[in-house]
């Protein structure tokens, strides 16, 4: 990927005790990702894949267009921010994958989203 392509992707978990329930295996929690272009030319976000884990091993993947409702130009040295939620079946789980981005230029690439962690923080030691 070109120097010019560079985008940085940073997670921020947390549990939502007032939207779960343990006894139903419902754990929910928010996410706030910051999609930041460090890269010189501006780029569009098209496209998200999401790979949530849960502590059985249970995989659900979500592919679908752009983020909320939105598909952003993000200018160089700038950012987009947003939060969203997910739902588990165990109290822990993990979150990654990427965002298919375009640039003015037409050049498309990925920008990856390191795994984060999703978990009670009664859990955290």
């Amino acid at each position: 990927m070109p120097t010019s392509h560079i985008i940085q992707v940073t997670a921020l978990a947390e549990f939502l005790s007032e939207h779960s329930d343990a006894s139903q295996a419902r754990f929910a929690f928010s996410y706030t990702i910051t999609i930041s272009n460090r890269g010189n030319v501006p780029a569009r976000l098209l496209t998200r894949h999401w790979i949530i884990t849960d502590a059985n091993g249970k995989v659900q993947e979500v592919h679908g267009k752009g983020v909320i409702g939105e598909q952003p130009l993000i200018q160089p040295g700038r950012f987009f921010r947003y939060t969203s939620g997910t739902l588990l079946s165990t109290p822990v789980g993990t979150m990654q994958g990427s965002y298919e981005m375009i640039t003015e230029d037409g050049v498309t690439f990925d920008a990856i989203i390191q795994p984060f962690r999703l978990a009670m923080p009664e859990l955290v030691h």
